[in-house]
């Protein structure tokens, strides 16, 4: 029996109801999405109570399967389980939705996209500076996403006075997402100097690989379990605005290195990432 992230609570539910292999496809902990990410004091009764749940579900686990290998150092400590009743697979990304469509027009302005939630982590503050330090320099940004720091990030694109940045904060189709996507020059990863990021690999990571998107990301322990900065993907320094601008103007002045990291991304994903080669490592795991 399989249990799917983000159901804790239902992990000691599936081995009270089944005499089955309870296997837990965790991602990640609750405890950090909801305290790590967030901020909220790990001496508080909300950190508590999402430690005790995490902490039930992956003892009832029979195997428990995470997103990288340092978020299984990281489970093994502080939830104390075994790293031998852990696997990492890559979370992936839809190759119906997320894939190359060289019929979609790209935007007379060099554009790069961030698609996500505006949490901590992502560094949103960050690149909203890299957008006042390019406002001359004939680059765009554009934000598909809502979420925890959304007012916030609102706030400081009017009190920065930024012209070259656009908002998408509305559910928008599939079909539509990867249409705006494609329509932009390169993709944004996360940025923030934050805890997570030692951990984490976001989903916008693998959705750029596979639309073949040149990815920009911060310099951190889980982005590198799978890329390598500099041939398929540019990384820059966590929380540096003056470095990551730096990297995108690299790209908007060089075709040639737009190319050459989509194109090498995408090779990473058809070779490891589809979501066959995933599925395949879950059964081998069953």
């Amino acid at each position: 029996m399989i249990v799917g992230y983000p159901s804790q609570i239902a992990v000691p539910l599936a081995r009270l109801i089944s005499s089955k292999k309870v296997i837990f496809d965790s991602l990640c902990s609750l405890y950090e999405g909801e305290i790590i990410s967030r901020g909220v004091s790990p001496w508080s009764p909300k950190a508590w109570k999402t430690w005790l749940v995490d902490f039930l579900a992956y003892q009832f686990a029979d195997h428990i399967i995470l997103e990288t290998n340092a978020q299984i150092d990281f489970v093994a400590r502080k939830f104390f389980v075994s790293k031998k009743k852990c696997s990492r697979v890559f979370t992936g990304a839809l190759d119906s939705i997320f894939f190359p469509d060289p019929s979609v027009q790209k935007k007379d302005v060099f554009t790069a996209v961030f698609r996500g939630q505006f949490l901590p982590e992502a560094g949103v503050p960050i690149i909203l500076e890299v957008a006042k330090i390019l406002e001359h320099s004939d680059v765009n940004f554009l934000f598909i996403g809502r979420g925890f720091l959304e007012k916030e990030t609102k706030e400081k694109i009017r009190a920065l006075g930024l012209h070259n940045v656009s908002l998408l904060d509305t559910f928008i189709a599939p079909d539509i997402l990867r249409k705006e996507m494609l329509s932009c020059h390169v993709s944004l990863g996360q940025f923030d100097d934050h805890p997570r990021l030692a951990r984490t690999i976001p989903h916008k990571a693998f959705e750029a690989l596979a639309l073949g998107l040149p990815y920009v990301t911060g310099r951190a322990e889980g982005v590198s379990e799978l890329l390598t900065d500099k041939e398929n993907c540019l990384m820059s320094e966590l929380g540096n605005a003056e470095d990551l601008a730096e990297k995108i103007l690299q790209l908007k002045n060089n075709q040639v290195l737009v190319s050459t990291l989509g194109n090498a991304g995408h090779v990473l994903y058809r070779q490891k990432l589809t979501p066959k080669i995933l599925a395949g490592e879950i059964l081998n795991i069953f």
